[in-house]
């Protein structure tokens, strides 16, 4: 008992950064959808937030 609950900040860390990779990929797809630059601009600030 109480083995491996030192791994629980990798799990998290891990599961974080695959939900920004994911989140980057659509913003991404939404990046070449998008008509206007408007649209663009405000899509790659989200991306830069995401980011940092």
């Amino acid at each position: 008992m109480g083995n491996g609950w030192h791994e629980w900040p990798l799990v998290i860390f891990t599961v974080l950064g695959q939900c920004v990779v994911g989140a980057l990929i659509v913003s991404g797809i939404g990046w070449f959808a998008a008509n206007n630059d408007a649209d663009r601009q405000r899509i790659v600030r989200g991306m830069f937030f995401l980011c940092c």
